[in-house]
């Protein structure tokens, strides 16, 4: 370290040199009279006495080059007469300031945290905000259905599915011409039902039903590297009204065995059934779960109801009867659905429901 002379405190230097030189000089002449006049101290020799007077003065010197120091800078007041003091103050302050650097730690820990937060909670926002307008569009869009089914206009909605036909590899491959003819005879058949179901007058046209040689096309390029039964479906694209030409949308799916005729799907002993609303409840729920299980094993759903298939409902409510009549008198009755036929992955899922008395009850008896 480099010490600049300009940077010394010459004031100070010149006032203690000044002091101990007047002391010095105080010192000698005062020690050279008693020498002189032979005065005693103490009944010491005046040689000793010399001597005496010689060790004050230095004493006095140095009290004195201590006192103007200290007088003049408060570091050296510090230094001599408060070390200790300095160093308690110091780990005091070294404490202090860990103590500090601690907490800012933990201030940044929590700024950075409350940082992410918000980040997370922006983008929640943005995603919420998202939502909401995809949620607004999807409100617009049912508006403007509801008001062109009031107005009787809309003959299909959107993902309805329209038919659907099975295609089997043959010896010059799959004829695929002649699937998406049979597809859409039976979209017209469908259309001029649901219109008929509608009550729509007689002299309005189905729409036009039309398949695009593109997408006929990118069939029949998937179906060269093909093998085995596939399924075609023919779907809505959006809301159709009439007057409007329907393009349908081709899709098309493997096609296996799932069930086969006279299959069990579900056998469950129903009890204490009292009225026709239990028992339509539980038929019901039975229903349900085959329909989940059938999905599950590979039954491709209605894309726009999400079933795969339906039960007359005479037979269905022929079928509440019998459970009531055998929860009546036997307590008990045992209902079994089973497949009324192959069911394929294209479906549908067609059943018969039997209910009979509980075989291991009347065996019991």
């Amino acid at each position: 370290m480099r010490f600049n002379l300009s940077e010394y405190n010459w004031p100070l230097i010149i006032m203690i040199a000044a002091v101990s030189a007047t002391v010095s000089y105080v010192g000698d002449m005062l020690g050279k009279k008693i020498g002189k006049k032979r005065i005693s101290l103490l009944s010491l020799r005046p040689r000793h006495t010399s001597t005496v007077i010689t060790i004050f003065t230095g004493v006095a010197v140095a009290l004195l080059t201590l006192a103007v120091a200290a007088y003049s800078s408060d570091s050296v007041k510090m230094a001599v007469f408060g070390p200790n003091i300095m160093a308690r103050q110091m780990t005091e302050l070294t404490n202090e300031v860990r103590s500090r650097q601690n907490e800012l730690d933990d201030m940044t820990l929590d700024l950075i945290a409350t940082e992410n937060e918000l980040s997370s909670v922006k983008n929640e926002k943005e995603t919420v905000e998202a939502e909401v307008m995809a949620l607004k569009d999807e409100t617009e869009s049912l508006k403007r259905g509801l008001a062109e089914m009031k107005e009787g206009r809309v003959i299909v909605f959107q993902g309805e599915m329209l038919a659907q036909t099975s295609i089997e590899p043959g010896v010059d491959g799959y004829d695929l011409d002649g699937a998406v003819q049979r597809l859409v005879a039976l979209s017209d058949e469908y259309l001029e039902n649901k219109m008929a179901d509608l009550t729509i007058a007689a002299s309005m046209d189905a729409p036009t039903v039309i398949v695009a040689d593109e997408m006929r096309g990118k069939i029949m390029d998937t179906l060269k590297e093909a093998e085995g039964r596939k399924v075609l479906r023919l779907t809505a694209p959006l809301n159709i009204v009439l007057g409007q030409p329907l393009e349908g949308v081709l899709s098309m799916f493997e096609s296996r065995l799932i069930f086969r005729e006279g299959e069990i799907l579900m056998r469950e002993l129903v009890s204490g059934v009292r009225s026709h609303e239990d028992g339509a409840n539980i038929l019901y729920t039975m229903l349900k779960r085959i329909n989940r299980s059938a999905v599950s094993k590979g039954i491709l759903p209605d894309p726009f109801s999400g079933t795969v298939g339906n039960l007359d409902s005479l037979d269905f409510y022929d079928m509440v009867d019998k459970i009531v009549v055998f929860g009546e008198v036997l307590k008990a009755a045992e209902v079994t659905i089973a497949a009324a036929a192959d069911i394929y992955t294209e479906g549908p899922v067609r059943v018969k429901i039997e209910v009979g008395p509980d075989e291991e009850a009347q065996g019991g008896e």
